[in-house]
């Protein structure tokens, strides 16, 4: 999708902080692209660039390979050597070397956005796989604002999302923005199907072939030859092989990436070429509530990893609770918005306990907290003691089948994010 003809590209020759440094180039209203160096030339050519950053972690070869690619383009070009001092360098060298006019906006994006939905899609239909989350939250209100009517969004109840958020999904887009939405309720469909299931990645491959059947069923029924996805920029920019190896793939960026060959739909991603605090932004200018906008990150099979071992109706109901009772106190303490994700986990263990001054034998859930800035690493968030023994004191009176709480204090690496 265009966006702007001033355009700086970010050609990788290795620097693990690349995607920070766009983003710090973008926030002074130039924008940029990150290519690996092992791109053709023509490929960047495409681009129209104004100049080329070439960026290493550090002297290497790669820059003198990528230096000498490039040179045939005829663009000012800078190397930076230390990226993490770089920025005000990089802006100085876009504005001076580069002739940009700084007219990188979000408010000229949205515009020129709807304008190419609009091209693209002309008096045709979109179907929208809606989340619930911020990027399909965001792609629903631009593809709505560009062609009204002609927009339908499918949300799927798998019986695995967080407490209260299919009335929140109708309530945002149903009632407030009258748009076009078929809720399918099919947690019974998922739940049936994950009985005695406890290996993670049989979970998470379970969950995600069922969702994408449901939704397929829904979009054969809606005469739409376009599909709206939440694709955003570093999506994409991790399914490029940085070596030009295929195995240097981080993963696919296509949301619905597994669709049967027989729905042939064209997609439309208006915000692929957007980083994730621009997403929000442009939500927020879109009208898009803070509840929704501002919210922490959700996985895509949703509580199914945050609910350790098998996932049992009964068992799943505690984590709900659990979890909303994790986000009320975040909220109310003023520590939701200083966390980048905080939630609860099912521990399927059980432990020796004194409830109403009997013997119980219930189980544990844990807190999880961390900041992070692409997930990559994360870092443990020091919540405040009276706020963590708030949760738990709430959790064990207000949740049956719990007598413990456990905070979890592991980085990224060596833990990931999720616990499943």
């Amino acid at each position: 999708m265009k966006v702007t003809p001033e355009t700086v590209v970010l050609i990788n020759c290795g620097c693990e902080g690349i995607q920070k440094l766009a983003r710090a180039v973008r926030a002074r209203k130039v924008y940029t692209m990150v290519i690996p160096y092992s791109a053709p030339a023509e490929r960047v050519g495409a681009e129209k660039p104004a100049g080329l950053l070439l960026v290493a972690d550090g002297p290497c070869a790669r820059l003198d390979e990528a230096r000498q690619k490039f040179a045939s383009l005829g663009v000012p070009v800078l190397e930076i050597t230390e990226p993490e001092n770089a920025v005000e360098a990089a802006v100085d060298f876009c504005f001076k070397k580069c002739g940009c006019s700084g007219n990188w906006d979000l408010d000229k994006f949205i515009d020129e956005a709807v304008a190419d939905i609009r091209a693209q899609v002309g008096n045709g239909r979109v179907v929208l796989g809606l989340s619930g989350g911020v990027d399909s939250s965001v792609v629903a209100a631009l593809i709505h604002k560009a062609i009204g009517d002609r927009l339908t969004c499918v949300f799927v109840d798998h019986g695995l999302l967080r407490k209260n958020e299919v009335a929140m999904v109708k309530e945002v887009f149903e009632r407030s923005f009258g748009m076009n939405l078929v809720c399918i309720d099919a947690a019974d469909r998922f739940l049936d199907k994950l009985v005695g299931v406890t290996d993670p990645e049989r979970k998470r491959k379970i969950i995600g072939k069922e969702f994408i059947d449901v939704f397929a069923e829904a979009a054969s029924k809606i005469n739409a030859p376009f599909l709206g996805q939440g694709t955003i920029y570093p999506d994409i920019l991790e399914s490029i092989p940085f070596d030009g190896n295929p195995g240097g793939v981080i993963k696919s960026h296509h949301n619905v990436g597994g669709l049967p060959e027989n729905l042939k739909f064209k997609l439309v991603e208006p915000v692929e070429r957007l980083f994730k605090d621009e997403v929000r932004a442009v939500g927020r200018k879109l009208g898009l509530p803070p509840e929704l906008i501002d919210r922490h990150p959700f996985p895509g099979p949703s509580l199914g990893v945050r609910h350790v071992g098998e996932i049992r109706r009964e068992t799943l109901a505690i984590l709900r609770e659990a979890d909303a009772i994790v986000t009320e106190e975040l909220l109310k303490s003023g520590w939701y918005h200083r966390t980048w994700q905080t939630f609860a986990i099912f521990v399927p263990v059980k432990t020796t306990g004194i409830r109403n001054g009997l013997r119980s034998y219930d189980y544990v859930i844990a807190i999880r907290s961390i900041n992070s800035v692409d997930a990559v690493t994360a870092q443990v968030v020091q919540l405040p003691w009276e706020l963590l023994f708030k949760m738990s004191d709430r959790i064990i009176h207000e949740v049956p089948g719990v007598n413990r709480v456990v905070y979890d204090i592991t980085q990224k690496p060596p833990g990931t994010i999720e616990w499943e």
